[in-house]
């Protein structure tokens, strides 16, 4: 699920690696650190912003492959994930996972998915990446000079997916759930997963203004300089997980859920109707996520977690 919500339009084609990694994680400017590293991540809350995605279709083509090309060059995996593992209950996935899984008292699990953590380091090559901008017909984006040579470190750590209902098995790929042949909506009607990951961590070099580069990210997205950075002087990026959804495709609302404030979206499509539900507690980001129309039994199996 949550590969899934990382692989959106937005985040596939967000030119330079570190600017799709700042929209990806959203993670923080401070400067209060003193050493040239900084720890720069620990989500503590979600925030949505409606993303118009058509006009990343021109990306389908050679400059899509650039810039995944880009990317994949300037990235080293330190830390592969395997297969996602079966946990017979919570407490083998709990250990296998090293932190301690919830799951709601009043419903029985159809199955839980361990799946290991991954981590890799990326080096910004800002020339090429400025030059992707330019042929994408974005040379109004300007990336700062301090991007180039900046090595990003990510660690994400293992996660969760606990499936109720007829669910689909994770597939070995990493592109999320295997859904087979036919209509998902038809064959898992009832399938509602939660997923569970600890924040991630992520430490760049101080001179590296993420909240720069998460506006441009904004602006390359298709919003205004000036809705850009009204939208970066609202948000904390000391502490908030950004998610992009598509504009006039989906609905959001805060809703309090688990004794916090979370972020219930849904794709209130004919064809196939979505929802998710996402909060942040002690450093764990929870999400829930369903086929269908009933986002109440999303809100109901949160508010049943231990």
């Amino acid at each position: 699920m949550f590969r899934k919500l990382f692989a959106s339009s937005l985040m596939r084609y967000g030119v330079p690696a570190l600017l799709v990694l700042a929209l990806i994680f959203a993670f923080p400017a401070t400067r209060a650190f003193a050493s040239e590293i900084l720890n720069l991540f620990r989500v503590q809350q979600v925030a949505v912003i409606p993303v118009d995605f058509t006009g990343m279709d021109q990306f389908n083509g050679a400059v899509g492959n650039d810039i995944s090309q880009l990317i994949s060059n300037s990235i080293t995996m330190t830390q592969k994930p395997g297969d996602p593992v079966q946990a017979a209950d919570v407490n083998e996935a709990s250990q296998l996972a090293n932190f301690d899984v919830r799951t709601p008292q009043d419903k029985t699990p159809t199955s839980i998915y361990v799946t290991d953590g991954t981590a890799f380091t990326l080096i910004v090559d800002r020339t090429k990446a400025q030059a992707l901008l330019e042929e994408a017909g974005r040379s109004d984006l300007v990336l700062p000079d301090a991007l180039d040579g900046a090595k990003i470190s990510v660690n994400i750590p293992s996660s969760v997916s606990i499936a109720f209902g007829n669910c689909p098995p994770p597939s070995n790929d990493g592109d999320g759930f295997n859904v087979g042949i036919g209509s998902p909506g038809r064959r898992y009607a009832d399938c509602v997963i939660l997923a569970e990951i600890p924040s991630p961590s992520v430490s760049a070099p101080a001179s590296v203004d993420v909240a720069q580069l998460a506006q441009l990210g904004l602006e390359f997205s298709g919003m205004s300089a000036e809705q850009a950075a009204a939208f970066t002087d609202t948000v904390d990026w000391t502490s908030t997980l950004v998610v992009p959804i598509p504009k006039n495709a989906s609905t959001y609302e805060q809703v309090s859920v688990d004794g916090v404030t979370g972020t219930l979206i849904q794709r209130p499509a004919d064809d196939a109707p979505q929802f998710a539900l996402l909060w942040v507690k002690d450093g764990i980001i929870y999400a829930i996520g369903g086929l269908g129309s009933d986002s109440q039994q999303a809100l109901d199996i949160a508010n049943a977690l231990p």
